[in-house]
């Protein structure tokens, strides 16, 4: 049988209060557009694959002015589809095993452990949808292995040499010229650590006054803390994050397992028998969706071979990268 975890067990004196690393907030639920809360398993969209083509009508059968029934014009006929794309309510959970003499210790000391796992668990959870979302990592939703490999399977990756100066300014706008060509609004960029450093070096290297940065500038810059942003496969992400979308089916809950046998979730050997070694468990889940519609819009798409609708060109997506590829700046 297992011993408890050293992990979880504190030393024999400490000092009330609990030095918390940096925890970062989720960019893909800052950024991403929440919709309503999931009644079920699965919320479905109705998405955009072809919109409808208008005509003028006047001589739509092609009669000429002084014919006889010129006047008898027929309206055109267009057709109007969607598509359906779902949002798939996925589990997110951990479990962490605690020694009730654990447990005791702490709150002599006037800490209250449950809340204080439960603040470093969100900042788990956190990270675990970021390197979802953003790198597919873990990604347990059929159809959307994250945003930097859609953007990269539609060919919308920027260069930058890692160098700052110019070259970091025209790769945002490059960036952004991609998602514009796509027919969407590129409203934010995000990156890890590094991003302000990139920033501050082109303004260095440029002289431009941090006051007036012009369009780049004024895009709204977000750097993400939460260890889920990994800039080797993407320095920075530009896009239009309305068409970014998710949905809770539950909010993150708490429940306290007092004799519940725990098992390896790989092998399913047994780790603790929390009864027998005088132990609890803190159970964190949550349930929720990610998906990324990308409709057909009239900037990307292009009309089909009987005039009739429109389609969507392959390489329309509404978000682009910049990869490093040389030194940090």
């Amino acid at each position: 049988m297992a011993v408890v975890n050293s992990s979880v067990v504190l030393p024999v004196e400490y000092g009330r209060e609990i030095i918390r690393g940096l925890i970062g907030r989720s960019k893909a639920l800052e950024l991403g557009r929440r919709l309503p809360d999931m009644r079920g398993k699965v919320y479905k969209l109705n998405v955009n694959s072809n919109l409808p083509v208008a005509g003028w009508v006047k001589n739509s059968q092609g009669l000429s002015p002084n014919s006889e029934g010129a006047e008898i014009n027929r309206k055109p006929v267009s057709t109007y589809a969607f598509q359906g794309v779902d949002i798939v309510a996925e589990e997110l959970a951990v479990i962490v095993p605690i020694s009730e003499n654990t447990l005791a210790d702490v709150e002599d000391f006037g800490i209250e452990l449950a809340a204080e796992l439960q603040e470093q668990v969100i900042g788990a959870f956190q990270e675990a949808i970021d390197s979802a979302v953003f790198f597919g990592v873990g990604s347990p939703w059929t159809g959307f292995g994250g945003i930097v490999a859609g953007a990269t399977s539609a060919g919308a990756t920027v260069s930058w040499n890692g160098q700052g100066g110019t070259s970091f300014y025209d790769a945002i706008n490059d960036a952004m010229t991609l998602v514009e060509k796509s027919g969407y609004l590129p409203n934010a960029i995000i990156g890890g650590p590094q991003l302000n450093s990139a920033f501050r070096s082109s303004i260095t290297t440029l002289g431009i006054n941090v006051a007036d940065q012009g369009e780049i500038g004024r895009l709204a810059r977000h750097v993400d803390l939460t260890g889920g942003f990994n800039e080797s496969s993407a320095f920075a992400i530009v896009g239009d994050f309305r068409y970014l979308v998710y949905s809770f089916r539950e909010e993150m809950s708490m429940k306290l397992l007092t004799e519940s046998t725990i098992y390896d979730p790989t092998t399913g050997s047994v780790l603790y028998a929390l009864a027998q070694q005088d132990m609890v468990a803190l159970r964190f889940t949550m349930r929720l969706g990610f998906a990324l519609p990308n409709p057909v819009n009239r900037v990307s798409g292009t009309l089909s071979s009987d005039g009739k609708y429109i389609v969507k060109g392959a390489a329309a997506y509404p978000f682009a990268l910049i990869t490093k590829t040389g030194a940090s700046a």
